[in-house]
């Protein structure tokens, strides 16, 4: 593998890990706006709106992880592979990205955007979205040191690739 295409992986990383921090940025400012009111159905949609946005950047930045090092990505049933994938080691190709632990709290919030994403047939659950909220927090600290991690070892990679 070349340093380019590590360089550029590397920096999609740290572009993604920007976005996530504005992204975070906003669903801490919806929180602190509903604590504040009588949310109504269209308050929930708002903040159902800033968790899935949360999770849809996690997928695509785990899809250009997946593409750059295993180069493949199976079609049929991705969105719930994905996550499962990153909590692999594969030998010669690279360390795992997320914990076991880590990749349960992201799975759920893949499990609660597809719910989101095909809510048009019924209402948004408050119940339901408030078990998911409580639980967002974890999922982005998992993804925080997921990224802290795979940057290191990108890191350490670039290098080892530059010295060869």
């Amino acid at each position: 593998m070349r340093s380019e295409r590590l360089r550029v992986l590397r920096a999609e990383m740290l572009d993604d890990a920007e976005a996530f921090e504005r992204l975070v940025g906003k669903y801490e400012g919806m929180k602190r706006k509903l604590a504040r009111i009588e949310p109504d159905e269209f308050d929930y949609v708002g903040l159902a709106y800033t968790i899935v946005n949360l999770y849809s950047l996690m997928e695509n930045y785990f899809l250009r992880v997946a593409k750059c090092f295993e180069n493949d990505v199976d079609r049929s049933s991705w969105h719930r592979e994905l996550v499962r994938r990153m909590a692999l080691s594969i030998e010669g190709v690279r360390p795992a990205v997320l914990t076991a632990e880590e990749a349960r709290a992201i799975d759920e919030l893949r499990a609660f955007r597809h719910v989101f994403r095909h809510i048009y047939q019924t209402e948004l659950d408050s119940e339901k979205l408030q078990l998911v909220d409580s639980r967002t927090p974890q999922a982005v600290g998992a993804f925080k040191a997921a990224h802290e991690r795979l940057l290191a070892n990108l890191d350490a990679l670039i290098a080892e690739v530059d010295s060869t």
